[in-house]
């Protein structure tokens, strides 16, 4: 059983009494600190972080790779593999919820608050109310555990994961009765495999609990032989549970390991100062990792920290008392995975020990509290009593004030942070969420190479994970060779994000900027969100094309002659005209031509352009297919222009040679029809021709 003192552990079957009632108070304060520990880890919680850091992201997606079917024990797509428990439950948040950048962080808020509520049980079982009310209290403001409770990180598990085990064990054996002790047993051998699914530190747990029996051999025999059957299924229960993983890592045994072994070769020499270091760290400079803490942060100040010697202390000088042996034994083996690690400490990896490193300074104050009730008696006693209390009062307000200063308004600010966390797409986005702007919005987004970078985005993908609006209504187009002018050219909102408009947009379409005016959106950058309005030039351009943008049908259309312009294709898509940069070049050089198109109804799904030179009408010598457009998030009005860039062969022979221009489905390569009075007239047009100089 456990040892029990003055205000210790008092058992759930224990009779209502004088006691019993001098602890009304406990409910009421519990209640109010997680109301506090609520409001730090859900205040600001779409701009603090100001968005999401690589990490966070990489998990967004995996999630997502969870609702779409790919269900997986870990997954190695990244380096570490990832464990994917925390990912199931992400993904069946947002199914429910939707996306956002709160709704991402929405979780690890609530498993932080269970992991609260959990660990506040438990510690009351363990040492009494009031440690387990300080200890609440602390978790509840400080830095390390409110940045946890708000990571979109898989860690964010881990806090809670520990307290279920470490509740069950105590409660297996502190049972009375041997059938309640089974179910203790039962629950924490589920909760022991499980909990390997959650991150890689999670190995500590068994070992935790292996240590922790043999501990009880020692200071209590009979107990662990009367218990003996009940720790062999809960290990051989844990295994079944864990089954799959172990056969994984009996594959790939260096899946998971952060920073491999072989990598180091001075790691036995320095396993022990890394494991000083990492616990001194909690006390010193904590964190040096700007996306895990405001770099050089410690967790505790000098007086808890003080306060967390001496709980340690007491715990050492106690450690026969089964309470005190565990708390003991859950923080050095929780700190073994920094051992493993050449950056110390990390927040990320000691996170098997954030639920016990704050119970030591309520250890060490209580210690103190019961020293001043021994030597003093009557209404100095009482008084002294009302001291201790207003102490821990004052020291729960310094430290929830010392992390909201450094959490909610110097840690965002940081340059670090600001990179890290893509802070201007995180405010981009929440631009676009609370705008009641009703003009339309264009986005820049550039594609990238996912074979290269699985987990590489798009602009517009990054900004469709941290918005809570849906993209629906945004135009999506690529900046490098196309540009979107929407609903024919009135006023509108062009996004660049991470970029200036010019460095990208090719000249033809630069030139079109020179009518955009900067919006100054508020923590976003220059040259960002432009304003653009160019209907009446958009009408010029349009009209000049008739007599400048010589369109002719090729030789099998049924007509001959000149094509009108406007020329309609089919599924809506309008062709207005054409440019071309250089009709003089020579042989090897690039030629360079912007064509002009409008949507005359609901838009066709993906298409490309395509545009051939021609060595004779059904010879291509150089062409250069693609749509920088997405047509599918465009609407009626819209216009979309494409920057088309042909190298012509070098030795080509001097001559004219002409373009032509069509769309067409890239899936099926079948092309667009144009039409004139409704009929189909052929599926390309001809335009003026290139002269290659010699």
């Amino acid at each position: 059983m456990m040892h029990r003192e003055d205000d210790r552990p008092t058992s759930p079957r224990a009779p209502a009494g004088p006691r019993r009632a001098g602890g009304r108070w406990y409910l009421p304060v519990a209640t109010l600190l997680l109301l506090v520990a609520a409001f730090f880890r859900t205040w600001n919680l779409t701009t603090t972080p100001p968005g999401l850091h690589t990490e966070e992201l990489v998990n967004a997606q995996i999630s997502e790779m969870v609702r779409q079917g790919d269900i997986s024990v870990i997954y190695d797509e990244v380096e570490p593999a990832r464990e994917g428990l925390y990912y199931a439950l992400l993904a069946a948040s947002t199914t429910i919820t939707g996306d956002g950048l709160m709704l991402w962080r929405l979780p690890s808020v609530w498993i932080s608050m269970l992991a609260l509520a959990i660990t506040t049980l438990l510690m009351r079982r363990l040492f009494g109310r009031r440690v387990a009310l300080m200890a609440l209290g602390l978790m509840a403001v400080a830095f390390w555990p409110v940045w946890m409770g708000r990571a979109v990180q898989h860690v964010a598990l881990m806090p809670l994961a520990t307290a279920v085990v470490a509740f069950t064990l105590a409660s297996a054996f502190n049972a009375r009765r041997p059938t309640e002790a089974s179910l203790w047993f039962t629950v924490g051998g589920i909760a022991l495999g499980l909990s390997q699914y959650v991150h890689v530190t999670a190995w500590t747990l068994p070992v935790l609990f292996v240590v922790y029996v043999l501990y009880r051999t020692i200071v209590n025999r009979p107990e662990i032989r009367r218990h003996r059957a009940d720790i062999w299924y809960t290990l051989a229960l844990a295994a079944v549970i864990d089954l799959p993983l172990g056969l994984y890592l009996f594959r790939y045994p260096g899946a998971r390991e952060p920073v491999p072994i072989t990598q180091q070769p001075g790691l036995i020499a320095e396993i022990p100062g890394r494991l000083v270091s990492s616990l001194a760290g909690l006390v010193l400079q904590g964190d040096m990792l700007a996306s895990h803490n405001l770099p050089g942060r410690p967790v505790f100040g000098p007086v808890v920290g003080a306060l967390l010697l001496l709980g340690i202390g007491v715990a050492l000088a106690r450690w026969r008392r089964a309470p005190y042996g565990l708390a003991l034994l859950w923080l050095i083996i929780g700190l073994l995975p920094t051992a493993f690690l050449p950056r110390k400490p990390d927040f990320e990896y000691m996170a098997v020990i954030l639920p016990v490193v704050f119970v030591f300074p309520a250890l060490g104050l209580r210690a103190v509290f019961q020293l001043t009730r021994e030597r003093l008696r009557g209404r100095v006693q009482q008084a002294a009593s009302s001291v201790i209390g207003l102490i821990v009062a004052t020291l729960l307000a310094v430290n929830a004030g010392w992390t909201y200063r450094d959490y909610f308004l110097i840690w965002p600010s940081l340059d670090e942070v600001q990179t890290a966390y893509q802070a201007e797409l995180g405010r981009l986005a929440h631009y676009l969420d609370t705008s009641t702007d009703p003009t339309p919005v264009s986005v820049c987004s550039i594609p990238v190479d996912e074979r290269d970078e699985p987990f590489a985005l798009t602009n517009a993908r990054l900004l469709d994970i941290l918005m809570h609006r849906s993209m629906a209504g945004i135009r999506i187009f690529d900046c490098t060779q196309s540009l979107v002018i929407a609903n024919g050219g009135e006023s509108q909102r062009i996004i660049f994000p991470r970029s200036h408009y010019y460095e990208h947009l090719p000249g033809p379409l630069l030139a079109w900027m020179r009518y955009a005016e900067d919006e100054g959106v508020p923590g976003v950058g220059p040259d960002v969100v432009m304003r653009l309005e160019v209907s009446n030039e958009l009408a010029d351009y349009a009209g000049a094309f008739i007599t400048t943008a010589l369109t002719a049908w090729p030789p099998e259309a049924r007509v001959t002659g000149l094509a009108p312009l406007p020329l309609s294709f089919g599924y809506n898509v309008t062709f207005l005209g054409y440019e071309i940069r250089d009709e003089q070049v020579r042989a090897g050089d690039w030629v360079e031509v912007t064509s002009y198109w409008r949507m005359d109804g609901p838009p066709p799904p993906e298409v490309w352009q395509f545009m051939h030179m021609l060595g004779n009408p059904v010879v291509i010598v150089a062409q250069d297919d693609g749509l920088g457009v997405n047509t599918g998030t465009l609407q009626v009005r819209d216009v979309f222009l494409q920057h088309s860039m042909i190298q012509t062969p070098t030795g080509l022979a001097a001559g004219p040679y002409p373009l032509s221009l069509g769309l067409y489905f890239p899936q099926t390569g079948e092309r667009l029809p144009a039409f004139v009075d409704g009929n189909a007239i052929a599926d390309r047009v001809f335009l003026r021709s290139v002269t290659i100089e010699r």
